[in-house]
This record gives C-alpha cells, sequence and structure tokens, in this order.
C-alpha cells in the first residue's frame, strides 16, 4: 500500500513547484484525489436517493387513480433526476472533502506532510482543480441538459394532469402548467373561484404580438367536461406590443372579457409543447427573453411618460393665463382638466401595474439564470470550506462529515431561497440573491485554510494588537 512517505516527491525548482501544483500526475495529487473518490461517490448515491425518497409521495399522489401506464411513470421518475443531480453533486462534493481530510487528518498523515514541508495549499490545489472541472461539468449540465429534463418533465406530468380537471391556481405565484401562458393572479378563492387582480401573458402563437391582460377582478370555471378553462374577467385592459418593434403599441379597455383556454383536461395523451418555462431554457436563451420583456416595458413608460407632460402642460397652461380676459375660459379649462387628470390617474396606475409585472417576470429570469452558475461554483466554495473544517475536525467519520454537511448546506439553501424571495420582492438583486451564499462561505473558508496553515488560533485576525510602548 502506497505510504504517505511514498506520495512525497523531492522538491523542484520554485517555479517548477508552482506548475506542480496544477500537475494531477504527482503521487501527492493523485493520493489525495483518491481519498476523494470513494466517499464522493458514496455521498452521491445517498444524497440522491434522499432525494428520490423525498420526491416519490408527490409521484404516488400524481399517479392514484389513474391508469397510467408503467413506462410512463418511469418517464417521469427519469426525467425528475435532473433537477436531484444538481443538488446532490455540490453537496456530495462537500461531503467527501470532509471526509476525506478528516481522515487523512485523524490518521496524522496530514501532520506528516507539513512536518516533510508540504504546505497546506499543495494538499488542497488538486481538490480543487478537480471541484473546478466538476463545477465546469455542472454548468454544461445546468445549461444544456437540465432545461430539457425539465421541459419533458413538464410536459409528462401535464399529460398526466389533463386526465382530470386538477389545475391549480395559487395566490401570488406565476402559473406556468398551461402551454403559452404565464398567470399570476394576486388572490384567488378556492370556493367561490373569484379572482382579484388577475395578470395573464398570452404567448405562444403570438410570439411576434404578445399580448398582456390586466383585470380587477374575474371568475374561473371549467368547461366541456373539464376540457377548457374559461376566465370571465371584469375591469380591465389588453395591451399589445410587437417585441420587434416597440412602437407598434395597441391598448384596448374592457368591461367584461371572456378568455377561454381549450384543452387543459381529459385522457392521457402524449403532447409536444414548444413553449418553455425559465427553468426549461438555458441561459443563453433566459438572456434573449429578458431583452424582448425589458423592450416591452417601453411602452408603458412612454405612455405614462406621454400623458404626464401633456397634463402638466395644460395645467400650466389653464393655472397661468397669458392674459385677464382668458381667467375665466381657463377656470373652466382647469376645472375639466382636474376631471381627465383622475381618470388619467387611474389609467396610470393600471400601466405601472402592468411594467411593475412585466419587471417581476424579468427578476425571475435573472434569478434563474444566476441560479444555474451559483450552484455548479458550489462546488469550489464546499472545498475551500469543507478542507479546513475536515483537518479541524480531526476524523473521517461519515456522522461527523454528514452533520456538518447538513448544517452548511442548510445555510447555502436558506440563503438561496431567501434570496429568492427577496428578489422577487425586489428588495435586492438577483446577482446578491444567488451569489451571496457563496462570497459569504468562499470567504469563511478562504480565512479557515489561512488558520490551518498557519496553525494561528481562529480568532487571530480579530484580535486587538497594541501600538508599541502601549499597554491594551
Amino acid at each position: 500500500m502506497e505510504t504517505v512517505a511514498d506520495s512525497i516527491a523531492a522538491r523542484p525548482h520554485p517555479i517548477m513547484a508552482f506548475f506542480r501544483l496544477f500537475d494531477f500526475r504527482n503521487r501527492l495529487s493523485r493520493y489525495v484525489l483518491r481519498e476523494h473518490v470513494g466517499p464522493f461517490f458514496f455521498a452521491f448515491i445517498i444524497i440522491t436517493f434522499i432525494l428520490i425518497i423525498d420526491f416519490v409521495p408527490n409521484l404516488v399522489d400524481m399517479i392514484v387513480g389513474k391508469d397510467l401506464p408503467t413506462s410512463v411513470i418511469l418517464r417521469v421518475f427519469v426525467y425528475q433526476i435532473g433537477w436531484m443531480i444538481a443538488l446532490s453533486v455540490p453537496m456530495a462534493v462537500l461531503v467527501a472533502t470532509l471526509m476525506a481530510f478528516g481522515r487523512l487528518t485523524g490518521d496524522l498523515e496530514i501532520v506528516a506532510l507539513k512536518t516533510s514541508g508540504v504546505p497546506i495549499l499543495r494538499i488542497i490545489y488538486p481538490v480543487i482543480l478537480a471541484s473546478g472541472l466538476i463545477a465546469y461539468g455542472l454548468i454544461y449540465f445546468n445549461n444544456e441538459v437540465l432545461p430539457d429534463l425539465n421541459h419533458r418533465a413538464r410536459i409528462l406530468m401535464q399529460d398526466v394532469k389533463r386526465m382530470r380537471p386538477t389545475l391549480q391556481m395559487r395566490s401570488g405565484a406565476f402559473v406556468t402548467d398551461i402551454p403559452g401562458y404565464i398567470i399570476l393572479i394576486d388572490s384567488v378563492d378556492h370556493k367561490s373561484s373569484e379572482l382579484t387582480g388577475v395578470k395573464i401573458m398570452e404567448m405562444g402563437q403570438r410570439e411576434k404580438t404578445p399580448r398582456t391582460i390586466v383585470a380587477k377582478s374575474g371568475h374561473l370555471d371549467f368547461t366541456n367536461n373539464g376540457h377548457d378553462l374559461i376566465f370571465d374577467l371584469q375591469d380591465g385592459e389588453i395591451h399589445e406590443f410587437d417585441a420587434d418593434d416597440p412602437e407598434k403599441y395597441r391598448r384596448l379597455a374592457f368591461t367584461t372579457q371572456r378568455l377561454v383556454i381549450s384543452d387543459v383536461s381529459g385522457d392521457f395523451e402524449e403532447s409536444d409543447d414548444e413553449f418553455r418555462t425559465d427553468r426549461e431554457k438555458s441561459s443563453r436563451n433566459m438572456l434573449e427573453d429578458i431583452m424582448k420583456w425589458e423592450s416591452g416595458i417601453v411602452p408603458y413608460r412612454s405612455k405614462i411618460s406621454g400623458m404626464v407632460t401633456e397634463r402638466v402642460g395644460r395645467f400650466f397652461s389653464a393655472a397661468f393665463p397669458q392674459s385677464p380676459d382668458t381667467l375665466a375660459v381657463d377656470q373652466a379649462a382647469l376645472t375639466n382638466l382636474s376631471r381627465e387628470i383622475e381618470a388619467d390617474t387611474r389609467t396610470i396606475a393600471r400601466e405601472r401595474e402592468g411594467i411593475v409585472t412585466q419587471e417581476k417576470l424579468i427578476n425571475s429570469y435573472y434569478v434563474e439564470v444566476y441560479k444555474k452558475y451559483s450552484l455548479p461554483v458550489a462546488c469550489l466554495v464546499f472545498v475551500l470550506i469543507g478542507a479546513p473544517l475536515g483537518i479541524l475536525a480531526k476524523r473521517g467519520s461519515m456522522g461527523i462529515s454528514i452533520g456538518i454537511s447538513l448544517g452548511l448546506f442548510v445555510l447555502y439553501w436558506a440563503f438561496l431561497i431567501g434570496g429568492e424571495d427577496l428578489a422577487d420582492r425586489g428588495i435586492i438583486t438577483a446577482f446578491w440573491a444567488m451569489w451571496s451564499a457563496n462570497i459569504l462561505i468562499g470567504v469563511a473558508g478562504i480565512y479557515l485554510i489561512y488558520v490551518v496553515s498557519t496553525e494561528k488560533p481562529m480568532w487571530t485576525l480579530f484580535k486587538f494588537t497594541a501600538p508599541a510602548g502601549r499597554k491594551p
């Protein structure tokens, strides 16, 4: 069996030593990496299995009472594996790092290496580079493979749901289950099917001229034996704009409007749908959509600006007449103008609501774009924090490694979920929502590596040092 002594090669020239940090062919690098392979695959299998067990009840609840072919159930299961891999790989890297460095420390191999003059960074570098390769592969997976898996999973789940009218509208959440439509409802009364604050973005076959329908209230109903979904909307507007030419804009106000969406329920039939939600697109596709949505905001802002400029001009003309003879006329004009301003205020409020809806959608896309990169980079971050923690723990047991990993991953996931919620509410930007956890844990990891390398107390950077000649 290869020992630590056999792993340590003779020291080359300092410049060559620097490049050897990036060389996987030397014995020390191979030895350290071999210690990670077993724990990584073991942790990956266990974590993926836990995620599968958590998903199975939802799968059973969805298919219960439905005579689905076994092949369909297996495909639903396989398509859902994608997002599980995206989560389990970073966590497996963390568990493997903790276990490997914990075992090396527990068997005093880290002490032997440091005594032989091998710096801690040289021991950790191979793992950092390997995690970088894993992160690169995961970025490719998140942009090229996972969107297709999510797309196929949504279509298949959608076909299963169509077997009975189980479409559920949730208050304050985007509904993307209907192909070609994105629906946001402020409040839903599930007993009476009454809706408040309805926003419907209709795309599908209208890619060149997408429509946004905004209504204060409405009623939801199923017809045709649950195959068709009907929205009876009251007091709203329909906005149409050309994504290629923002100047082509049309607004239609209505008192009542009926929108019928066909074929949302029925027997199980496999379908094909080209429409994709944000989680079914690569970052490149989402950035293209963001540009279209941003151009779609231009007509709203132009109309508001034009209305405000026109009304302000007329107000000053009426309030400050050029001659006393026109005073009475201007007073009448001022009275009429006040009524027009009242009506315009309501119109501007509706236009502003359209802008807010589009901005929410754009922000949600930015969150997904950053998420496709922040999760893979977590592999690097978890090595930075896991290696020194494993050395400090001084044991390689699975229990301790899993415990520390769960704590760090819960912290990381809390930052992601909380950040996404804050980003959706416009409190913080999408960048900080997705990257704050990586930055925080990465900085902590770098500091711990410094502590382990210098063997100084963990609070050494924060210890107050009095100036020379003075007592603290």
